[in-house]
């Protein structure tokens, strides 16, 4: 039977950022003439490729992800992500990981559902559930270069706009995103329950966040946090719930 897989949109190269640790900068139309960029991670254990939020690439691109290694295994980390998921499935015969109920693309199905301290993809490493959002949402730790936090959607890095158009910058800022570490406004407004205030809804969850050992963040969107991650997130996570004193 023929799929019709979404075909590949305009993305960058393959860059290394940390030891076995690789991005694809890609993008995504989130509305006509709108768009902004959208990450792909990639962990090398070995031989073998681990690939976060999948984007989905050029066949020249797509050879050069071959000569990285094996692709084994493909994880969505949020519910509003996953158009590339199924090509990959199938083109790979990859192990696939999400959340129960992260349906929004409903193929294919899991293999191993992700948890909250459950299995985890990766040797060493930690699932982590936004336990209270009313979408599906999660982050993976990964013990690559003392901590690497790989989010989706809640938690994002910006150091600039590259990958987004002028339509899609605009459509950003004016979602409340801005340069810097922050708590995604857009995201927090589709996890709260309507007639609910996401400081009190959500506070919980991003306080268990800031428990996790990283140094280092890749969201979906946004750009690459080296170092300070931890740091950066803790001031954004405080400022966004500043009125229920996160900090211990």
């Amino acid at each position: 039977m023929h799929i019709a897989y979404p075909a590949p949109l305009p993305h960058g190269r393959i860059r290394q950022l940390l030891p076995d640790f690789f991005v694809v900068r890609g993008s995504a139309r989130i509305a006509p003439g709108v768009v902004v960029n959208r990450n792909m991670g990639i962990v090398r254990s070995g031989d073998d490729l681990l690939l976060v939020n999948p984007v989905r690439l050029c066949p020249t691109t797509e050879e050069r992800l071959r000569d990285l290694g094996r692709v084994r295994q493909v994880v969505r980390l949020g519910y509003y992500h996953g158009c590339d998921d199924l090509y990959y499935r199938d083109r790979f015969n990859a192990f696939f990981w999400r959340q129960a109920l992260s349906d929004h693309y409903p193929l294919p199905p899991a293999d191993q559902l992700l948890s909250d301290g459950g299995p985890s993809p990766i040797h060493g490493g930690r699932v982590f559930e936004f336990s209270n959002s009313q979408v599906p949402e999660a982050a993976l730790l990964i013990p690559q270069a003392g901590g690497l936090l790989l989010t989706c959607d809640a938690l994002q890095y910006w150091a600039g706009w590259i990958g987004c158009n002028w339509a899609g910058r605009w459509a950003l800022r004016l979602s409340g995103v801005h340069q810097g570490m922050l708590v995604a406004p857009a995201w927090c407004r589709r996890a709260t329950p309507q007639y609910e205030n996401s400081r009190r809804w959500l506070a919980a969850d991003f306080r268990r966040l800031l428990s996790l050992p990283f140094y280092h963040l890749l969201g979906a969107h946004g750009d690459f946090c080296a170092d300070r991650a931890h740091e950066l997130a803790e001031r954004a996570i405080v400022s966004s719930f500043a009125t229920l004193a996160l900090r211990h």
